[in-house]
């Protein structure tokens, strides 16, 4: 049973990151979008980057959900999805452009009803984080199946093809949308 309210948390410890690494196999395993591992945790070196910034959403001291994000600049740019997709990605953070990147995004698949407003809950971090970052461009990389529902919930728009990602069995499309609108428009009611 899940609580009406949910706890989101940083994680900051070598012990949080495990829990997210044995929460994020499972989710992934069971999507089918890895292998078995002997280990039975999903991680990659981007989880360590200086850049990373991975949050849990826990109900009853439960992970439910978790996110990765990182904030791409000419600078600072490293990620899974800059890996995948150099050619779109660089020439925007060359050109002086801001970024998010919202990667592993995963929600407990024994949730039934509840992963649609846990999703949600989890996919609100990422534009909590863009606001405070003032970020001018947000990026995603997901399954072909799951376009739609980014476009509906966030206005994301299909920015490139299917590539291969990070140690994934299926290719994912890259998503994005404009951020510098809403930014100014927050501004102006300011």
């Amino acid at each position: 049973m899940l609580a009406k309210t949910f706890e989101v948390s940083k994680v900051e410890s070598e012990e949080d990151l495990q829990a997210v690494g044995a929460f994020r196999y499972q989710c992934y395993l069971d999507e089918g979008l890895i292998a078995p591992q002997a280990d039975e945790t999903f991680l990659d070196q981007y989880d360590f980057a200086p850049s990373a910034n991975i949050f849990t959403i826990k109900s009853c001291g439960r992970i439910v959900g978790t996110i990765r994000l990182h904030i791409l600049t000419k600078d600072s740019h490293s990620s899974a999805t800059m890996t995948a997709f150099p050619d779109i990605l660089m020439p925007k953070v060359s050109a002086g452009m801001t970024l998010i990147d919202g990667a592993r995004f995963s929600v407990a698949p024994d949730l039934g009803s509840m992963r649609l407003p846990v999703a949600r809950r989890t996919l609100r971090l990422y534009a909590k984080f863009a606001e405070k970052h003032a970020v001018d461009f947000g990026v995603a990389s997901v399954r072909e199946s799951h376009v739609k529902f980014y476009k509906r919930l966030w206005g994301f728009d299909q920015i490139a093809e299917p590539r291969p990602y990070g140690g994934l069995t299926e290719k994912l499309v890259l998503l994005g949308v404009d951020l510098r609108h809403d930014r100014q428009s927050n501004q102006e009611v300011a």
